[in-house]
This record gives structure tokens, sequence and C-alpha cells, in this order.
């Protein structure tokens, strides 16, 4: 394993200041950020924080997971009452579907595949399941070798499905949904993978690791501020606190 921790700068840019509890983050690939709130919104700012689109009260319910890795089908998932939600670019409103349709065990998080699918974990089965989004049928079923009862964020990237455990780290499945690797780190809530780089924050810093090398690490000291998650946006990043953001710019 090999793991270098950066000197750097931090400047403040800016701080959004939001009505509602952040539940959920994500950046698209033009670095548009996402957040979801207790409120059930869903709210878009550019990349100096300015506010760009909001849908109000899109499921009512407190989001749960937010994936914007495909900009023109935005994925917000709902734990309570089990929907998942597609903020189609192409549709006048969103398209929602209920997991009932899918499946009887309480759905821990849902997150789009990369293939027309949607990935389903069960923390009540200890099963990680892969669906057909058109016609609802099970592609694939894994029992799972670890238990994942606090999961916190999914995410499938190219042949990977990606899931964080605040009390064991990050687990990397395959697209078969077989364990392959996992990083062992307390406290991760949430993850970003971007250019084939997971980044995520965990205690006092920022962890960079390459998804396909996952032994090369790299670590920042995140400035001070007592924050939940990270975005990062080329020498930007945005801290996310209970119910504001703050951008910074990091300069090494």
């Amino acid at each position: 394993m090999s793991i270098s921790c950066l000197a750097q700068e931090w400047t403040h840019v800016k701080t959004i200041k939001l009505k509602n509890e952040i539940t959920a983050q994500s950046v698209d690939t033009d670095g548009k950020i996402y957040l979801g709130t207790m409120a059930g919104d869903m709210l878009r700012y550019d990349q100096d924080g300015n506010e760009t689109e909001l849908y109000s009260a899109v499921g009512n319910f407190p989001v749960t997971l937010i994936s914007a890795w495909n900009r023109f089908k935005v994925f917000l998932f709902f734990k309570s009452p089990q929907q998942f939600i597609f903020l189609d670019r192409f549709s006048t409103s969103p398209i929602t579907y209920s997991l009932a349709d899918y499946q009887r065990p309480l759905v821990t998080l849902c997150a789009p595949g990369v293939d027309n699918s949607v990935w389903a974990l069960s923390a009540d089965y200890n099963e990680l399941r892969k669906y057909n989004i058109q016609n609802s049928n099970v592609l694939l079923t894994n029992p799972l070798q670890i238990n994942l009862s606090n999961a916190s964020y999914m995410q499938a990237y190219q042949n990977l499905v990606l899931i964080s455990d605040t009390q064991q780290g990050i687990h990397f499945f395959d697209q078969y949904g077989n364990l392959q690797f996992s990083h062992p780190e307390k406290g991760v809530s949430y993850f970003q993978v971007i250019n084939d780089q997971l980044v995520f924050l965990a205690g006092a810093w920022i962890t960079t690791i390459e998804v396909f090398s996952p032994a090369n690490i790299t670590k920042i000291k995140a400035p001070l501020g007592g924050f939940n998650n990270v975005l990062k946006w080329g020498d930007r990043y945005y801290f996310i606190g209970k119910d504001q953001v703050l951008i910074y710019q990091l300069m090494l």
C-alpha cells in the first residue's frame, strides 16, 4: 500500500446556506452540485455556488441518495417510502418508480446501474440485487458474506459496484456482486468517483483512492469546520455541513 500526505493551503470562496438539513449530495460530469434535503427538495448549483435549479418536494420525504453521474437522468432514492426517481432532462416531469414492484425486502440503498438497471441493497436479507428498470425482472441476486447493516452510499462505476459502510469502510464489488476489495476506514458516509478516483471525507482527512489500483492512496488535511462530507471538482472542494456548504479552493 502506498499512502502520501500532501501539504496545502485553503482559500474560502463562498458559503451556501440552505433552509433545510442536507441529507444527500452528488456532482455531475459538468461540475454541477446537487443537494437533497430533509424536506424532499433537490437543489442544483453551478461551480461558483449559484443556484441554477430547484425541484421542490420531489418525493415529500428526505432524500436518501442522489446519483448525478448521468446528468441527463439524475437519480434520487427515498428510503421512505421506498421509491426512486429519475429527473429526466427530456421529460417535463420526474419519473417515479416504486420498489414494491421490484422486491419485498426493505431496500437500504438503491443506485442506478450503467446498463438501464438499478442495484438494490437489502440489509434485512444481506443481499445485493440487480434489476431491469423496464420490466422489474431480477438480473442477479447475490447473498453477501459481510454484514452491511451500516451501509451509507452506493454507486455503480464501470464494472464495479462500490458501497460505503460507516463502520467498515468502502467495499469494491464486481459486476456480479462479488466482493473484490475492502478499504477499512470508519466514518465514511459518502464518496465521489471521478476520473477513476474515489474521493471521500473521513474525520479530518480527504482521502483519494485509485479505483483500479486501490493500494494507491493520497490524503489531504481538510480545513477546520466539522464537516460531514465533501465534493470535489477541479481545485475546488465543497464541504457539506448540516445545512450549509462551504466552498474552498485548494492551493498545493
